[in-house]
């Protein structure tokens, strides 16, 4: 499997926006124009995003605007957000997700959606091919069976010289959702292997995902995780993980088990061709220990320059308590409570009154029957709905399987309605053969809302 040589990439050497290489996921400035086509698998994802980049994105905002308009309304399966300002929304057709992108009532509010590239495309690398052949040739002589983006030749740092030199891989961008096993270069095969992003770590705070020389974090130390003026090696704090928060190792462990997690993201990310939010929820989060441990050092928090307590300091004093005489007194002279529960007798005793005094007093020694064996066990309530540990993995089991089916059942009809309305756009379909698939697809398939 190839992974992104030496974490560069050529210059673009003039080449259109659209074509930028494709080893970035998405460029935000200029978001590039793709479409979804028949071969494309669901889900459909499109991206929306505020203009104002100085207000913060509302998903509930966007998918107000979006329900009102009856043509997304049972199309749209999910919003999800996607950073400060940016937001995906998830379709089941390919069809409606194209018509978003260009959808007039966005713009009106201040929003634009679009389809970037790593959605629709997905890159590999093929490796063998010598420095000395230029990128041009390449471009000329190559077969394939899905149609290619954009091809690019890795470097790769050389050591000896101190700089990046150019290697024998080449990226390769296809617009398909999977990687072709093979492709042909000047009449012969190569593999193509998933192109996997480098794993990226910071030396400076420690996190992932930059570099040192663009963070503007302070200098956290890599034996405690805490930020601090001594040197690591001179540390007298204990050993502590910044990610997975343990301590049996430093953050800087290239066995850490949080550092393997994000590397397993970044290869889901190639795999599947997903975006990082989405390969981070595939991917089962670490236990901790304790979560809030990351909260213990008050060196990392603002200082604040006026707290409550030094605001409200001897505005308040305590009210002193009663004298023990005078509280004895007020308990004398307190009238007899009745206890809850007990029975008030009647004044007029009679044979009515004297059996529903005997229902009562059999009643309440019930209560206290149960009471009494409740406490025994170290709970006053009794659980009636106790259920054994084979009847819980069974209702695990089922709502599963329940839920299993009916993402099943949603895929099946999403591709139906693609399929039935790709049919009825085809030139060769008479416009009774039309009215004949939105008759049967709205009575046997309940598929009226999706068929245009």
């Amino acid at each position: 499997m190839a992974t992104g040589g030496g974490g560069g990439l050529p210059p673009d050497k003039g080449k259109d926006p659209s074509e930028n290489d494709g080893n970035k996921m998405a460029d935000d400035s200029m978001p590039e124009s793709f479409m979804y086509t028949a071969r494309d698998a669901a889900p459909y994802r499109v991206y929306v995003e505020i203009l104002d980049n100085t207000k913060r994105i509302n998903k509930f905002s966007v998918g107000s605007v979006l329900r009102k308009l009856e043509k997304y309304r049972n199309q749209i399966t999910e919003l999800k957000y996607l950073g400060r300002n940016k937001i995906i929304v998830f379709f089941n057709s390919w069809v409606k997700a194209n018509l978003l992108v260009g959808e007039t009532v966005l713009a009106e509010k201040g929003y634009k959606a679009y389809i970037p590239r790593h959605l629709v495309c997905i890159t590999g690398v093929i490796g063998g091919i010598p420095t000395d052949i230029e990128m041009e040739d390449i471009e000329q002589d190559y077969e394939c069976a899905y149609p290619v983006v954009s091809l690019y030749r890795l470097n790769r740092w050389d050591r000896e010289k101190g700089k990046k030199v150019a290697s024998n891989r080449v990226s390769v961008t296809f617009r398909a959702s999977n990687l072709p096993e093979k492709m042909k270069v000047f009449g012969s095969s190569v593999k193509v292997q998933p192109y996997v992003r480098r794993f990226v770590f910071c030396n400076n705070c420690h996190r992932f995902g930059h570099r040192e020389e663009s963070c503007k974090s302070k200098k956290r130390c890599g034996k405690c995780a805490r930020i601090h003026e001594e040197a690591e090696d001179h540390c007298p704090n204990e050993v502590k993980c910044l990610h997975c928060r343990k301590s049996d190792h430093r953050t800087t462990d290239p066995n850490c088990p949080s550092r393997q997690r994000e590397i397993s993201i970044k290869t889901m990310m190639s795999k599947k061709n997903l975006t990082y939010v989405e390969a981070r929820e595939l991917i089962a989060p670490l236990p901790i220990q304790n979560q809030y441990d990351v909260l213990a050092d008050i060196a990392e928090f603002p200082a604040l320059p006026n707290t409550f307590a030094k605001m409200t300091a001897g505005r308040f004093t305590m009210r002193s308590n009663q004298p023990q005489q005078q509280r004895s007194n007020v308990t004398a002279n307190k009238p007899e409570e009745r206890q809850l529960g007990a029975i008030k007798k009647p004044a007029n005793d009679t044979s009515g009154g004297a059996k529903k005094m005997k229902i009562d007093e059999e009643r309440q020694q019930l209560i206290k029957d149960r009471n009494a064996e409740g406490t025994s066990r170290g709970s006053g309530l009794e659980n009636r709905h106790a259920v054994s540990e084979r009847e819980r993995w069974d209702n695990i089991i089922k709502k599963a399987n329940a839920d299993a089916l009916e993402t099943a059942n949603r895929n099946v009809r999403g591709e139906l309605a693609n399929f039935y309305a790709a049919l009825i756009q085809c030139s060769g379909v008479t416009e009774e053969l039309q009215e004949k698939i939105k008759e049967y697809s709205k009575k046997y398939l309940n598929l009226e809302s999706i068929i245009v």
